[in-house]
């Protein structure tokens, strides 16, 4: 099965141009088998590919995540039993 995966322009002129280096270097490869071959490498590299410079924040850092920690009391004990109740109003 092939699916498209859509790209900005610029990523595809990158991906045009990595493809001529590698043609250059004879070794000619299609776009679809030069992206599987990226993301097979990056499946097998992921603490490289997506090694952390420090400029991303830290996920106990983020506001919401820091939101789950203090949930908001709604005074009362089991609010999953009465949810529908409360979104949609009284049962008819």
């Amino acid at each position: 099965m092939v699916t498209s995966v859509k790209i900005g322009d610029d990523l595809k002129r990158r991906l045009e141009e990595l493809q001529a280096r590698l043609l250059l270097d004879k070794q000619k490869i299609n776009q679809q088998k030069l992206l599987e071959k990226l993301l097979e490498y990056s499946l097998e590299h992921v603490d490289l590919v997506f090694e952390s410079d420090g400029s991303e924040q830290e996920l106990e850092q983020d506001y919401a995540w820091k939101m789950l920690e203090m949930p908001k009391s709604w005074g009362i004990s089991d609010s999953s039993k009465k949810i529908d109740e409360y979104l949609y109003g009284e049962e008819s």
